[in-house]
C-alpha cells in the first residue's frame, strides 16, 4: 500500500487552479466549475492529479525492475509527499478509466488496476493505492462532542474516547477513532455510519485485533492532521 499526500497552500491557490485546469478531464473540469468557492476547486483538481500521479507510479513499478519510489517506507508501506508542483510540471493524464462502484466509491474500470482511495480535508489532499481494496481518511482538529462521539462509535469506544486524561488526548483519540472507521467503511465501500462498522475500534489504544486479523492499517501524522489508509490483507 501507497499512500500519497500533497499540499496547496491558500497563497498558491490562482497559481496552481491556473496550471491544473488544462490538465484535468473534462468530466472533472465540469465538477470543479460547479464549485463555489476556491478550496473545494483546488480539493478537487489535486484528487485527480495526485491519483494520475499514484497510477503512473504503479503503472512503472509493475513493468520495471528498478522501484524509484521516495518516500519513508515500513512494514510495507510507502507515504510518499508529493509536491504541487511536481503534480502540474509532468502531468500524464490518468492511465485507467474511472467508474463509481458501490455506495459511489470510484474505482479503476481496467482488469488487472489497482484499487485506490481518496481524501481530502481544508487544502490537503491524500490518495492510497494497493493491490487489494483500499480505504483512507485524513482528519483536522473538530469540536467533537459527548453526543457526537457516543452516536459515531460502540460503548467501549467511546468510553475509551472519554477517559483520555486532557481535551489534547481526547481530540487525538476522537481523531485516530473517526478516521479509522471511515477508511475501514471506505474500504469495504459501505457508508459512513453503516452498521457493517467494527464493534470495536480499538483496545487498550491499539488497533483492535479483529480489525488488524483482517486488514492491514497504518496512521500517519501530517502537521495538525491525523490519516489513517486500511486495506484488506
Amino acid at each position: 500500500m501507497k499512500i500519497y499526500i500533497t499540499e496547496v497552500e491558500n497563497a498558491d491557490f490562482d497559481e496552481f487552479l491556473e496550471l491544473a485546469l488544462p490538465l484535468v478531464s473534462l468530466n472533472r473540469l465540469s465538477k470543479i466549475n460547479d464549485f463555489k468557492n476556491d478550496v473545494d476547486r483546488v480539493a478537487s483538481a489535486s484528487a485527480e492529479l495526485l491519483l494520475s500521479f499514484a497510477a503512473e507510479e504503479y503503472l512503472f513499478e509493475k513493468t520495471s525492475l528498478d522501484n524509484l519510489i521516495s518516500g519513508k517506507t515500513r512494514e510495507g508501506v510507502t507515504f510518499r509527499p508529493v509536491s504541487w508542483r511536481k503534480l502540474t510540471g509532468g502531468y500524464l493524464g490518468l492511465p485507467y478509466t474511472v467508474e463509481e462502484g458501490k455506495n459511489g466509491k470510484p474505482g479503476f474500470k481496467e482488469e488487472g488496476a489497482p484499487f485506490f482511495n481518496i481524501s481530502h480535508t481544508d487544502n490537503v489532499t491524500v490518495v492510497a493505492i494497493s493491490d487489494r481494496s483500499v480505504g483512507i481518511d485524513i482528519e483536522g482538529k473538530r469540536n467533537a462532542t459527548k453526543c457526537m462521539v457516543k452516536k459515531a462509535f460502540g460503548t467501549d469506544d467511546a468510553e475509551w474516547i472519554e477517559s483520555a486524561s486532557s481535551s489534547e488526548e481526547r481530540d487525538e483519540r476522537f481523531l485516530r477513532a473517526w478516521t479509522l472507521k471511515e477508511a475501514y467503511l471506505k474500504m469495504k465501500g459501505e457508508k459512513l455510519f453503516s452498521e457493517k462498522a467494527p464493534e470495536r475500534l480499538f483496545e487498550n489504544g491499539d488497533v483492535s485485533d479483529d480489525i488488524k486479523r483482517e486488514c492491514n492499517v497504518v496512521e500517519e501524522k501530517y502537521d495538525r492532521y491525523v490519516i489513517t489508509a486500511i486495506n484488506e490483507k
